[in-house]
């Protein structure tokens, strides 16, 4: 990799962590969500959800390309895939306001990309598929995709301004962006542990937002939050514990 692509992938990939990590506020709604009032739709599980697709799942997975990113392909795996959730939430809720967003995403990642040392690897198969944490992304994808429906059909009957309407479709994207990351950690690209890191740590917090906040505008409730929390810690044990076994063979140094 050449000395002037290498200093504008850092530079683009730093770009990328500020414009939305700060400025589209995914990294800042993980601390102020806590604290937001409730008017309409919006309150501390929408803020804490948005922080979650925003935050965990698409800037964790840029920011750790910031050392030894060609042994962490997992990392724009995760971040791209926030693109398919945004289509997928905008479906279910029948909205479109959260395609401009994908669009950014998909330039912004899509440049990233194109400058990235294991760009290669992007559409490539990864180690043995983990059976444990793709029985444990199964298991969710019944509650997560149920989840994601139910904001949809709540955004299609609500007669509130667009805003808040896309803040329910958001929300339905937040769902399907865990399930494809827990997808993507049990298919062990290179970097997996990231992928698996940020489906776990995404879902304890959205277990969090819903259990402290159980009559809030997107909460499923006090019962299913602290399942989530439980799930959520589960499958970043069980990530470890496949890590552990697997690193002396078969992790990249680096990881």
């Amino acid at each position: 990799m050449s000395s002037v692509r290498r200093n504008a992938f850092t530079i683009w990939l730093v770009v990328l962590v500020v414009v939305f990590g700060l400025g589209f506020f995914g990294l800042s709604s993980l601390v102020i969500g806590w604290f937001s009032a409730v008017e309409g739709v919006a309150g501390p599980v929408t803020d804490l959800g948005y922080g979650v697709l925003f935050g965990i799942i698409l800037t964790t997975g840029l920011a750790v390309q910031l050392r030894a990113p060609q042994d962490k392909i997992a990392g724009i795996q995760q971040a791209a895939l926030v693109v398919p959730a945004l289509v997928m939430g905008s479906a279910v809720a029948s909205d479109t306001q959260d395609l401009v967003s994908a669009l950014i995403v998909t330039v912004g990642v899509g440049i990233l990309l194109a400058l990235h040392p294991a760009r290669g690897e992007f559409l490539r198969k990864g180690g043995v598929i983990s059976p444990t944490l793709l029985a444990i992304t199964i298991l969710g994808a019944v509650p997560l995709i149920a989840y994601a429906l139910e904001m949809g059909e709540q955004a299609r009957d609500l007669a509130g301004p667009p805003h808040h309407v896309q803040r329910l479709s958001t929300m339905a994207a937040m769902a399907f962006a865990i399930l494809l990351t827990g997808l993507l950690a049990a298919s062990r690209t290179r970097g997996w542990r990231t992928p698996a890191w940020s489906a776990g740590a995404a879902i304890i917090v959205f277990g969090l937002a819903t259990s402290a906040f159980p009559d809030n505008p997107g909460s499923p409730g006090r019962g299913w939050g602290m399942l989530a929390v439980a799930g959520g810690v589960l499958f970043i044990v069980a990530a470890e514990l496949e890590a552990r076994r697997t690193k002396p063979m078969q992790e990249p140094s680096g990881q």
